[in-house]
């Protein structure tokens, strides 16, 4: 029986990371924000050095990273593990537990509905 320890699984996952920079590419928050921690490799490096940052949050899961990856790192794996990490620890984003919130009381992660809108809404 395997158990779970979310940290070595993030590091099992980032210690292969090579630090070729390929996954910023195609990396849609490295695009628009141009900052090296922001990018996929930079994430990885924070990781690596057993940081776990408020910053992992700043990723929108879409796995472009991994789909540049010379070595098919599950880097996003690492992310959600690291996420994992830092709400065990108290350290959830309070966007998180809003969102939490939304989803357990009014069954989306937006909050209650207005009655004139009929759809969900996203980015």
């Amino acid at each position: 029986m395997q158990i779970e320890n979310p940290s070595e699984e993030v590091e099992e996952i980032v210690s292969k990371c090579i630090k070729c920079g390929m996954c910023k590419s195609l990396c849609p928050v490295f695009k628009i924000m141009r900052e090296e921690t922001l990018s996929p490799r930079g994430k990885a490096i924070i990781l690596d050095k057993k940081v776990y940052d408020k910053i992992i949050y700043e990723c929108s899961l879409c796995k472009a990273c991994e789909e540049k990856c010379p070595l098919n790192l599950k880097l996003c794996d690492a992310l959600k593990k690291a996420r994992k990490v830092l709400v065990e620890s108290g350290k959830e984003t309070r966007e998180n537990k809003e969102m939490i919130k939304n989803v357990i009381k009014e069954g989306n992660p937006f909050g209650k509905l207005q009655e004139k809108s009929k759809k969900l809404y996203c980015c």
